[in-house]
């Protein structure tokens, strides 16, 4: 079963946007992390922070390994399944991760 191009595409950005969005995440509970460390009474919310960070790193990677699987298929299928293809797919993937970020930020700025 061929899936187009086109979905392919769409699949890659919107698991960028979703990888981008875990590792916000993960930071962000990391800070909560760092904030609420030596204050007493707050081992039961540093645990569920710490938890919550775990989870949106694991989401963050699992979603940036499928951004890559989905752009190394919409890649020419001419090259067969050679390194460099590999890597440029993994390093579009970065590529299209980082650009998100970066949107969902501003756009977090520009509403605040």
């Amino acid at each position: 079963m061929r899936i187009s191009r086109w979905l392919l595409l769409c699949l890659g950005i919107v698991g960028g946007f979703g990888a981008a969005f875990g590792f916000i995440v993960y930071v962000a509970n990391g800070m909560v992390v760092g904030d609420l460390i030596g204050l007493t009474g707050h081992a039961h919310d540093i645990t569920v922070a710490q938890h919550r960070s775990s989870i949106g790193l694991l989401a963050g990677v699992l979603l940036q390994c499928s951004a890559a699987g989905a752009l190394f298929g919409y890649m020419k299928r001419e090259d067969g399944y050679s390194a460099g293809r590999i890597l440029s797919a993994v390093l579009t993937s970065c590529v299209v991760t980082t650009l998100c970020g970066l949107a969902i930020l501003l756009s977090i700025r520009a509403l605040r």
